[in-house]
């Protein structure tokens, strides 16, 4: 019978192998640039021992896939759920209550924009819908989405923004943050959002992503030392598990 709680502790083990190697790969690629040599390699943090290179680089394969995975079924998803509760909240509540409808716009704009933007893996890996699945559409509704929320609810863009100060008593507002640049377009956005959930769900089945078991079937037959503790790596790189 497998022990459980001795497979996670292993399991936990390489993770942190994996971890230490990209860190040192990556620090390793700004010293190594100079004199014009390749990143680190496993091989070399493996000390050329062939088994544990083998069992690292399994490790590495699959931490990518699980963050390719959760990035697609999960951040994605639960991003643009989040986008479009709050959107059918501002609908619902944009009469009897007008004070909540911009900061619920904001919301929306910002959580829909996560997913567009880079993700930055833990293995050094960069994540972004859009290079996968394509622009949702209407893509000028889409465009603006985005270019609102890096220039202004993310970020603070004074040129979006084209201030004007009036010392003759007319008032002038800025650009882009008023109720009526976005009540008639709702619809619109909605349509959005709901495109970039049909793009997501049919990348995701292309992929085979929508049945988890067969997705990483390929990780199943694991065998040797990536199934054992790293012993070899632990003593190389004074890392204690607790057994």
């Amino acid at each position: 019978m497998i022990d459980q709680l001795k497979q996670y502790r292993i399991n936990s083990n390489w993770r942190h192998h994996v971890l230490q190697y990209c860190s040192k790969s990556k620090a390793s690629a700004r010293e190594r640039n100079k004199t014009k040599l390749a990143p680190l390699s496993t091989s070399e943090y493996c000390m050329g021992e062939g088994n544990y290179i083998d069992a690292l680089n399994y490790w590495i394969e699959f931490m990518k896939e699980e963050e390719r995975f959760s990035f697609y079924v999960h951040f994605v998803s639960a991003s643009f759920a989040d986008a479009k509760k709050s959107l059918l909240l501002l609908i619902d509540r944009k009469k009897n209550d007008p004070s909540v409808r911009m900061p619920l716009l904001r919301d929306a704009f910002t959580c829909y924009s996560r997913p567009f933007k880079y993700s930055h893996g833990q293995l050094g890996v960069k994540y972004r819908l859009e290079d996968d699945v394509g622009t949702p559409c209407p893509k000028e509704v889409h465009d603006k989405i985005i270019r609102d929320r890096d220039q202004l609810y993310a970020h603070c863009d004074l040129s979006a923004k084209a201030p004007r100060v009036s010392k003759i008593g007319i008032k002038l507002k800025s650009a882009g943050i008023s109720w009526n640049d976005y009540a008639v377009s709702l619809s619109s956005i909605s349509d959005v959002f709901d495109s970039a959930l049909t793009l997501t769900g049919v990348y995701i089945e292309s992929q085979g992503m929508n049945d988890i078991i067969s997705y990483f079937s390929r990780f199943e037959v694991a065998d040797g030392l990536s199934t054992e503790e790293p012993k070899l790596l632990n003593e190389m790189y004074g890392y204690k598990s607790n057994n």
